[in-house]
């Protein structure tokens, strides 16, 4: 087909010309405002145009980067990820969590707070986490949980943030940020598991009481049948027979 051919196929390339004709004839009739009003209406379907393929890139680039965060590691793997064959691999556990980490970042600084940029800092959270860079990691996290955009990347962000903090020390921290998506209806994580590891940085503290406690409403809400049933009765257990004692001094953050 000629250009000529494909453009008279083109909707919004016939729509165009209607005007410009239009205009053309009513030169006299159609003030500058009335031509303002079309030049904003066009404007803005190419901006929407624009930012559409811009979101589409970033989801491409965001595919990459998860790509590369879940890569394979062998030893005679090359410079080139895809060297080996369709999948990503590297050479290096360290080698792979670097090139996802710049796939993420690029998206988390050049898409402001989207739906896919708290995605890219969750997983910029991870990456370097990985890397051993915990400040970094926890200043991507931090990012991604309080961003209202995307909630679902939010509660997984600060999931990681109460281990993180739990496996640095930090129990009370981790306290506090499970026990608040515990009470949080929109909390789409299973409130078994947060539960448990409510419990897990309550015992650390030395608050096994607490701890209990915290389980017990877990498994009165949960289901009879359901995947964590077995595991907190028997933390209810396990936590009920210990000594209770107050908060261990060398526990506290």
């Amino acid at each position: 087909m000629t250009r000529k051919e494909i453009l008279s196929e083109d909707p919004v390339h016939e729509a165009l010309l209607r005007i410009v004709g239009f205009f053309g004839e009513n030169k006299a009739k159609i003030g500058v405002a009335a031509a303002a009003v079309v030049l904003l209406v066009v404007g803005a379907y190419g901006v929407s145009r624009y930012l559409g393929a811009r979101e589409a890139r970033a989801q491409v680039q965001l595919g990459k980067g998860i790509d590369f965060f879940n890569a394979a590691v062998a030893a005679d793997a090359g410079s080139d990820p895809y060297g080996k064959g369709p999948d990503a691999v590297f050479p290096s556990e360290r080698a792979k969590y670097e090139a996802a980490a710049r796939e993420f970042s690029a998206i988390a600084s050049g898409h402001g707070y989207g739906k896919i940029a708290v995605v890219a800092r969750y997983y910029l959270g991870l990456s370097q986490l990985r890397l051993g860079q915990e400040a970094e990691g926890i200043q991507s996290l931090e990012s991604a949980a309080s961003n209202s955009r995307n909630r679902s990347a939010g509660f997984l962000a600060k999931r990681v943030l109460a281990r993180t903090y739990y496996d640095s020390g930090n129990y009370q921290r981790a306290q506090e940020i499970l026990s608040q998506m515990i009470r949080d209806p929109k909390c789409d994580l299973p409130r078994e598991e947060l539960s448990l590891e409510l419990a897990r940085a309550l015992e650390a503290q030395g608050r096994r009481d607490e701890a209990v406690k915290a389980l017990q409403e877990a498994d009165e809400q949960s289901a009879a049948f359901g995947p964590y049933k077995q595991k907190l009765i028997a933390e209810i257990e396990r936590l009920g027979k210990a000594p209770s004692s107050g908060p261990d001094p060398a526990s506290q953050p």
